[in-house]
């Protein structure tokens, strides 16, 4: 007998509603919601796999502790009373800050589970906090410290621009990445059948691009030269002055105008490799638009010249008056705490960073940079790690290297749902129940307006798999500490059958509504009292600077010089639409591809299908060659995160982006040969 339940599926940040059909305990099929008001009836081919991946033979079931030089099945109270002995000993012999923990991209889409982990680690006293923010978009909260004196990203306001120019992010596969959407390709449709356009900036013709009005295709890490272009011909042709007027410091617009003064189009058509009739054509459809809503992704973030990109997206949506406003850029003030009156400020550069690597900077939420790790650990500085839904072996540079470092602490904990390439490395491996299994709240925290929904669990765990807040409590539990990290909501909570519905409760108590009202909402609820606007310019720090000292001289000194050089063959990063960064849903093998265009396969003598070899002076890699006109001449693309062919072996800790301290992690010279 099959029954349908409604839940959330919870695989990404979008949070689409889907239906759950279920035979028994047995999950058998998953559709779209088509009664949800935010998805529609949308679901993509992750949640739709989700069954597969719910029952996959590979999944974990039972806790495994490595004892001989294997992993072998133990209980819970084994492996835990076993972890909380280890941690003793190191906190008693080496401090606090022994003991690391790193989150997944996985891990924010379990709340409940990260706010008691992060209550854990606050009360253990450590700051060796790690994840894969700062592998990926760190220069997207350095930027916001120093133009606006505040830690907070902002969302194109899909609803209300007219223009839509999307840099380095392949909406159609990622679903986003400032901003994630349900039906992503449905909301590109919807944009352009209201009149808005859509500008698509990437050397690789994508899946987006497609659907563009305009694409422009500049050589990896140029965008600069294209944004100051565009910022000079607004400056030129008439700036919201009443918006910087209200929001900006005025000597931070003429050193601005100065700084772009020299990029015009021929310049920039020349610097980025690009017809100037394109750059023309970008510049008159921004003059016609008015504001500009912007988004950037991992194309641009993970390059060296992110800063730059993110800073110069920063002043063109000033210039244009589209930063706070309808149209433009919307900020989330958020939902499970409302932040509009004590806004995410401080420099987390300007705190102590790692110990063995002090000249990286502490970017993200003042999180330690992961190209650290590694020599962390390796100088003794973190004996233990805790692993949360993520895959750091696969993610940090360096990958052989990175395997012995983690092979070589005394204590490395991995709390996931399938075994990884970092949990063959561990000394216990927690299995981890998936959102099927485990009641939690969704929050919204990449979208554009504050959201809260409640999505109870579908079916029972199957084995010993329990919700990630379970572990953290039982472990708070046996070293004395207090849920959360509070010993206020510790004493609500005592005496109490700690569930799903409890925690999530607990941790909505501070939310902007009540938790009984959000409880009461089959579908969630949103809250638009702050529109456009509630930040800038009366809750800002300070005015807006558009010239900060630390990115001006980045841009002065020859940035350019930087980049490979043109007679190089470039490697660009991307998500393939069957891999959610280290993780997939599926548990199946992808075969990730190298795309070439024609006319570097035939100078190359690469042919398609057959195998080639990337190589760096870091390393080398070997992956199928698919030739295809998407690509730049010049520009080759491999996926990031796969097991075999990893562009992490490609690189190396050592180049970082000194002031956001990221690895570079796409745009660099590669050497490509046929490999047979």
């Amino acid at each position: 007998m099959t029954r349908t339940v409604p839940t959330t599926c919870r695989v990404c940040a979008v949070g689409c509603g889907t239906l759950v059909e279920l035979d028994g305990d047995r999950v058998v099929k998953i559709m779209g919601d088509p009664d949800d008001p935010w998805s529609l009836g949308y679901t993509c081919a992750f949640g739709r796999h989700a069954p597969e991946f719910h029952h996959h033979p590979d999944r974990l079931d039972v806790p495994l502790v490595r004892r001989g030089g294997e992993l072998v099945p133990t209980s819970w109270d084994d492996a835990l009373d076993d972890i909380a002995a280890r941690l003793r000993d190191l906190l008693d012999t080496h401090g606090p800050q022994s003991v690391a923990h790193y989150t997944g991209t996985g891990g924010p889409l379990d709340p409940s589970g990260y706010a008691m982990a992060h209550g854990f680690f606050r009360s253990l006293g450590t700051e060796q906090n790690y994840s894969a923010l700062s592998v990926d978009c760190a220069g997207k909260f350095l930027v916001p410290e120093l133009v606006a004196g505040v830690q907070l990203p902002f969302h194109p306001d899909l609803d209300a621009c007219t223009l839509l120019i999307a840099i380095g992010v392949n909406t159609v596969v990622s679903h986003g990445h400032g901003v994630m959407m349900p039906n992503p390709l449905g909301h590109l449709r919807a944009l352009r059948d209201r009149g808005a356009r859509l500008v698509v900036v990437d050397p690789r013709r994508s899946e987006t691009a497609h659907h563009a009005d305009l694409h422009v295709a500049p050589r990896p890490g140029t965008d600069p030269a294209l944004l100051a272009y565009l910022v000079r011909h607004v400056l030129r042709t008439g700036p919201d002055r009443a918006f910087l007027a209200a929001c900006a410091d005025a000597d931070s617009v003429a050193r601005l105008t100065r700084l772009v003064d020299p990029y015009d189009l021929d310049r920039a058509a020349a610097t980025c490799g690009v017809e100037p009739a394109t750059l023309d054509a970008l510049a008159a459809m921004v003059t016609t638009a008015g504001r500009v809503a912007i988004e950037t992704g991992t194309g641009v973030s993970m390059g060296r010249s992110a800063n730059l990109t993110e800073w110069l997206v920063w002043a063109l949506s000033a210039v244009t008056g589209s930063l706070d406003r309808p149209g433009g850029a919307r900020f989330n003030p958020g939902f499970l705490r409302p932040i509009e009156d004590a806004l995410p400020g401080g420099r987390g550069d300007r705190l102590p960073g790692p110990v063995s690597r002090p000249d990286l900077p502490r970017i993200v939420t003042g999180e330690m940079p992961c190209a650290a790790l590694p020599d962390q650990i390796e100088a003794g500085h973190v004996r233990a790690l805790i692993v949360r839904v993520g895959n750091p072996a696969m993610a940090v540079p360096d990958t052989d290297r990175v395997r012995a470092a983690l092979a070589a602490l005394d204590l490395l904990v991995v709390i996931d749902a399938h075994r990884t390439a970092t949990a063959e490395q561990a000394t216990h491996v927690l299995p981890m129940a998936d959102h099927l299994e485990r009641g939690d709240v969704l929050s919204g925290y990449l979208q554009a307006v504050p959201f809260l929904r409640w999505s109870p669990a579908v079916v029972e765990p199957v084995g010993q798999r329990r919700p990630q807040w379970w572990v953290f409590a039982e472990l708070s539990r046996r070293l004395g500490l207090p849920l959360f990290g509070s010993s206020r909501v510790d004493a609500q909570l005592a005496d109490r059958q700690l569930d799903d519905e409890l925690v999530a409760g607990a941790l909505a108590r501070a939310a902007r509504r009540p938790w009984a009202e959000v409880r009461a909402e089959p579908y969630g609820v949103r809250d638009d009292v702050l529109t456009p606007g509630w930040m800038m310019p009366a809750r800002l720090p300070r005015p807006l600077d558009l010239a900060p000292a630390e990115l001006v001289e980045q841009f002065e000194q020859a940035w350019l010089a930087a980049l490979p050089p043109p007679d190089r063959l470039v490697l660009v990063n991307r998500r393939t639409p069957k891999q959610y960064n280290s993780f997939t849903t599926t548990l199946a093998p992808v075969e990730p591809t190298l795309l070439v265009h024609p006319a570097d396969a035939y100078r190359l003598s690469l042919r398609d299908g057959a195998p080639a070899t990337i190589s760096t002076a870091h390393g080398s890699c070997t992956a199928v060659v698919q030739v295809t006109d998407v690509m730049t001449p010049g520009v080759v693309s491999l996926p990031h995160a796969f097991a075999t062919t990893n562009v992490n072996v490609l690189t190396s800790p050592a180049e970082v982006d000194v002031r956001n301290g990221m690895p570079i992690l796409s745009g660099f010279a590669v050497t490509v040969r046929h490999a047979g």
